[in-house]
């Protein structure tokens, strides 16, 4: 695989699991060689919870995209989410001793080493650092300090955490699918890469994945994430509310949700009817559009509305953002975006992948926006080559990197 450039992302989301293989041409552009998607078992709000069945839902979306490709799939870039990651700010300083007092790419590694040497809550790791800013000397807003003069060097970094054991279950089951783990990927991470346009990192925006078990928020600012929260909500739960209001099965609720429902009043003839098949009732009934939109929206609101507060944490989100970014299967509820702008009183965009050349139609959507994310972190593997966060240059300068400048534009 690795002599052709290839590289694989796997989705291992709670309503689908997704395997998609590209291959990186000279120019560094995708090309997208197979993709294999399957109905996801044992996996609740982004965390693995039956093993067998999802490597058996692993196994089946690598075996159809290996179909697809021709390939013999052997390792992935795997997304990884969930409620309990978490994301903190810490700083490190470091002062340079000796007569040098040029800034060297070991200087940086050492202050990140401190940024990163704090005390964690019991049970979590660092999966991600993300480097912010460097103050040298006192200036402040430093952002790549190698090759300067100064003595004391200080980072601002953020730092991304997951429970170690969620984390190692979710490796497992992919070893245990056959296949070595490249990386884990925070879900909003990849997401961002595939869905942010330059001036939207740049000036500030805020970033909402609505999967089905999860609400990704990733707030970025001055080109660099500053603030990160998953919310144990998604899509699901407005079907599960379909399915339990109609007497219907979820199966019957997730086409009634995406084919009929609105979250805005007056969006279709609130008289209209639609059929439905009752669970235990052999004759077909009818719902109108009132009524599934008296079920759909409190919940879509609601949902909203905390994301939004989440989303606040954030001093960058309060003062900075200039818009939101909507993606995930949840975003193509209809009237969702208008909903979120009057909610809001932002302007709000819903983001399918912005690079879609080499991508096949179906990955043109926004609920394969981080999926085709993974990819572009997995093409620039080499530049993220030096550990999980072990070196500014490493991943974490890597990421800052492709925050600051388009990471789809080929180097």
């Amino acid at each position: 695989m690795n002599e052709r450039s290839i590289v694989v992302g796997l989705d291992l989301g709670s309503h689908r699991v997704t395997v998609v293989a590209a291959e990186r041409d000279a120019r560094g552009a995708l090309r997208v060689l197979g993709l294999g998607t399957v109905p996801s078992e044992g996996v609740r709000k982004g965390v693995v919870v039956g093993f067998e069945p999802a490597v058996a839902a692993i196994r089946a979306a690598v075996d159809e995209a290996e179909r697809a490709s021709g390939l013999e799939i052997r390792s992935v870039f795997a997304k990884v989410t969930g409620d309990h990651f978490r994301a903190v700010r810490s700083e490190g300083v470091h002062a340079k001793e000796g007569g040098s007092r040029e800034i060297t790419p070991e200087d940086l590694a050492q202050v990140v080493r401190v940024a990163r040497s704090l005390q964690l809550p019991a049970g979590y790791r660092i999966l991600h650092t993300l480097p912010l800013d460097y103050t040298l000397d006192g200036r402040s807003g430093v952002k790549d300090p190698v090759g300067m003069d100064g003595v004391r060097l200080q980072a601002d970094v953020l730092l991304i955490l997951g429970e170690s054991t969620v984390l190692e279950n979710a490796a497992k089951a992919v070893e245990k699918a056959g296949l070595a783990v490249e990386g884990l990927v925070f879900s909003p991470l990849a997401t961002a890469l595939a869905a942010l346009e330059e001036d939207e990192r740049e000036g500030g925006v805020i970033l909402m994945d609505l999967g089905a078990g999860t609400t990704e928020i990733l707030v970025i600012h001055d080109g660099a994430p500053c603030h990160a929260e998953v919310l144990p909500l998604g899509g699901a739960n407005v079907t599960r509310d379909l399915s339990i209001g109609l007497g219907v099965t979820l199966a019957d609720a997730e086409r009634l949700k995406l084919d009929h429902a609105s979250v805005l009043p007056g969006a279709e003839d609130a008289d209209e009817r639609h059929a439905i098949h009752q669970v235990g009732r052999d004759a077909e009934r009818f719902v109108t559009a009132r009524t599934l939109h008296s079920i759909v929206a409190p919940r879509v609101r609601e949902l909203l509305e905390l994301a939004w507060e989440r989303a606040q944490r954030s001093d960058a989100a309060r003062r900075h953002a200039a818009g939101v970014v909507l993606c995930g299967g949840g975003a193509l509820l209809p009237g969702l975006p208008e909903l979120a702008a009057q909610l809001f009183d932002r302007s709000v965009r819903l983001a399918a992948p912005l690079d879609t050349t080499g991508l096949i139609a179906e990955l043109q959507s926004p609920r394969y926006t981080p999926t085709v994310g993974l990819l572009h972190y997995g093409a620039h593997r080499l530049d993220l080559a030096g550990g999980e966060g072990a070196s500014p240059r490493g991943l974490g300068g890597a990421l800052r990197r492709f925050f600051r400048a388009d990471p789809r534009r080929a180097k």
